[in-house]
């Protein structure tokens, strides 16, 4: 049986511009270099097929995985003949995407409308002088408010018609095998 070539320049050069996209929005480059490996794989991969295609270590894997299993980006697929965990991507793009959103950002928000209203609470109580601007804590106040309807309505966005989309979104995103 003839070996495959599993570490193509071309794939490489792809994986590392998706794994710098995925950093700019606050994951790990790993994280988006196992998602495309995972994502172009004709079949479920284990843990041995990423090491061998990316060339890094088990932990990695390892941590890089349970990572993105927990925000649904990838999905376990059962196990294969040697007994290993198997993964695909997530093929509901829009899920995993909105996923990600509803966990990260919401609680980023969460934590900064805490915050904010620590900040509000001290500069209403004239005893605790913050040397800051009450119409201006409002104001960021209203921000804050602001972006969080924001996020709700982009949450949101699943209910619009993706029709024009099935094709690159869809479970089999219309790729045929050679």
């Amino acid at each position: 049986m003839e070996k495959k070539n599993l570490r193509s320049p071309e794939v490489e050069e792809l994986s590392e511009q998706i794994g710098e996209f995925i950093r700019y929005w606050g994951f790990k480059k790993i994280h988006g270099k196992i998602w495309l490996q995972i994502y172009l794989a004709e079949e479920p991969l284990d843990a041995a097929g990423l090491i061998a295609r990316l060339g890094i270590s088990k932990a990695l894997v390892s941590m890089s995985i349970n990572d993105l299993l927990g925000y649904r980006v990838i999905l376990s697929k059962g196990k294969s003949v040697r007994g290993t965990q198997l993964y695909s991507a997530n093929p509901d793009l829009m899920e995993a995407i909105l996923g990600v959103l509803r966990a990260r950002e919401r609680k980023m928000l969460s934590r900064i409308q805490a915050s904010y209203r620590q900040v509000q609470k001290a500069v209403s109580e004239v005893k605790k002088p913050l040397g800051v601007d009450a119409a201006k804590v409002e104001q960021l106040g209203e921000l804050i408010d602001s972006a969080e309807d924001v996020l709700d309505a982009f949450l949101d966005f699943k209910q619009v018609d993706l029709s024009i989309w099935s094709r690159f979104l869809a479970p089999s995103a219309g790729v045929k095998a050679p």
